[in-house]
């Protein structure tokens, strides 16, 4: 009866832990890592310090290049300010590749969908393009 008590405890905190409803994607682990480097980017972005959000992109595959700081204030500059930004889904494989949706929610009101994906090689999280609207996936098990 023990086994099965520890077994189910197990499974149920497994479960959890894979992001089922009632859980906060983003409040634990490889989750925490992505919020943290989403809100760092969009914080920068919104101080207007494009400089910094450009520099630590992650190395593009040829023909592409990470952005430039004209290239991000072009796309970011016209925001009203203060900026509300929350990410809204990810998906990621440990220690891999992922992508996370976010709403940036303007000084004006205005909601505007991005999708950031990102690499996590090295342990950390690495921005590698932002783009406009959002990304879903959907995998049959």
């Amino acid at each position: 009866m023990t086994r099965k008590l520890a077994l189910a405890a197990c499974l149920a905190l497994t479960l959890t832990g894979c992001g089922f409803p009632g859980t906060d994607p983003f409040g634990y682990g490889d989750g925490k890592r992505i919020k943290a480097a989403v809100e760092q980017l969009f914080g920068e972005l919104e101080r207007a310090d494009y400089a910094a959000a450009a520099s630590h992109w992650c190395a593009a595959e040829p023909p592409a290049s990470p952005p430039t700081a004209d290239e991000l204030k072009a796309g970011f500059a016209a925001y009203p300010r203060p900026w509300r930004v929350k990410p809204v889904t990810a998906q990621h494989t440990p220690g891999g590749t992922g992508f996370v949706n976010v709403t940036l929610t303007d000084g004006a009101g205005a909601a505007h969908p991005y999708n950031v994906d990102f690499t996590m090689a090295g342990g950390g999280v690495t921005v590698c393009d932002v783009d406009t609207g959002t990304v879903h996936i959907e995998v049959d098990v």
